[in-house]
């Protein structure tokens, strides 16, 4: 159990939330979503550590290596110190029960287990019940639901249209930067 009640996380999905695709476009840059770096910043890092939450099927299949994978996280983290925002550690899980390979093995860590969210919740000792979730898929808000998470479903990339899982999100947004200041009235409002 976290030692400060109130020490929270925000975690987001990659794919389809903040990028379109982990991996990077033709010429070389990241494939942002409109407004993802702009509801970034909008998070109050002295209230919330930020952590990408995401599940790598495409590694686990063989689409994507590992190591391009990596570069991708790499290029990533720089553009967000070049930006000012501090991401505390991307938690990805690379294993699936039928991907190829090393990679082919269960993993409390993918989705919609709870597993990454239990290791943050270790590592930075956070009270998950006072942390988010911001995804695109039904295994997204499971995996937070699990955890006791708030959950925020976006309608960018999947917008819950897997059909994987039946959830219900707390709340249901047009993006990332509106999902952010839907987080940003909610605190508000447990303060006042």
């Amino acid at each position: 159990m976290a030692k400060i009640p109130d020490k929270q996380g925000l975690f987001f999905e990659l794919d389809g939330v903040i990028v379109q695709k982990a991996a990077f476009a033709a010429d070389g840059s990241i494939p942002f979503l409109d407004r993802a770096i702009d509801g970034l910043a909008r998070v109050d890092h002295r209230q919330f550590r930020l952590f990408v939450a995401t599940s790598r099927q495409d590694v686990a299949f063989g689409q994507v290596k590992e190591r391009d994978f990596t570069r991708f996280c790499e290029a990533f983290l720089l553009r967000m110190r070049q930006e000012g925002i501090p991401i505390a550690k991307i938690y990805s899980c690379p294993y699936h029960p039928k991907g190829r390979g090393r990679f082919r093995k269960e993993s409390v860590f993918r989705k919609p287990g709870p597993g990454i969210f239990k290791m943050a919740q270790q590592e930075f000792d956070l009270n998950l019940q006072r942390c988010w979730m911001i995804g695109h898929t039904t295994a997204d808000v499971l995996a937070a639901q699990r955890a006791e998470m708030g959950t925020i479903l976006v309608r960018t990339g999947q917008g819950g249209r897997d059909g994987e899982f039946p959830v219900e999100p707390h709340f249901v947004e047009d993006d990332f930067w509106t999902a952010v200041a839907r987080v940003n009235v909610f605190e508000y409002a447990l303060r006042c």
